[in-house]
């Protein structure tokens, strides 16, 4: 999964870059991290932060549609280790997220952007016992909501560990998933086996995001 998840990464930079780049092999760098005639950011956007006063160092790569977030959102650390994978809406996250511990998925739920144009949105919501839908309005100002499925993962091992449904904030469904003697051991066994979990001299190799050399 975390090789899915960073190859995932190094093809969004890729075209990025071949996107950024005219006929003749010259490198456009005014497309990327500019702003609109508002002084908005708009386009593509790239950041590095490196670490500093104790917090780690991130990487962060998305859109902006004149200052507002759009699309998907790739964040980093400074290991090259993603964090999270996150959709977004109107400015606010809205759709399905991915988030990681160590590179290592942990956890996929999602969210509903609320459209700030409006200081109501209206959502649907399913009674879990009939069944009967409904409309709920539901102000602006909250930004995003859970809603739907959320599940969580073991990061060593992959397995689903917890599942909770939520609709509007509101938990209305959850189930932890145990795990029996012998599969305890088996997954002991295999994830002493995987690369991660060995013990070496040099660490992890960081994420070298091309982007970088062209916005200092």
């Amino acid at each position: 999964m975390y090789i899915a998840c960073m190859n995932k990464l190094i093809a969004v930079i890729v075209l990025l870059l071949l996107s950024l780049t005219n006929s003749v092999g010259q490198t456009n760098v005014q497309a990327i991290n500019i702003n609109d005639s508002k002084g908005k950011p708009d386009g593509v956007w790239y950041t590095y932060t490196p670490a500093q006063m104790g917090e780690p160092a991130m990487a962060v790569l998305g859109s902006y549609d004149h200052g507002d977030k759009t699309g998907t959102w790739y964040t980093s650390d400074g290991q090259g280790n993603m964090l999270s994978i996150e959709q977004y809406k109107y400015n606010v996250k809205d759709g399905e997220m991915k988030y990681f511990e160590n590179g290592q998925l942990s956890c996929v739920g999602h969210y509903r952007g609320l459209n700030p144009s409006y200081k109501v949105d209206t959502v649907l919501i399913t009674h879990p016992i009939t069944g009967e839908e409904k409309y709920f309005y539901v102000p602006t100002e909250r930004g995003s909501v859970r809603h739907g499925m959320w599940r969580f993962y073991d990061p060593l091992s992959g397995r689903l560990i917890r599942e909770e449904e939520y609709q509007i904030d509101d938990l209305i469904y959850s189930k932890d998933f145990s795990i029996s003697a012998a599969d305890s051991i088996y997954y002991q066994k295999r994830n002493a086996q995987l690369p991660h979990a060995k013990k070496t001299t040099a660490g992890p190799k960081p994420l070298k995001i091309p982007v970088k050399s062209l916005i200092n």
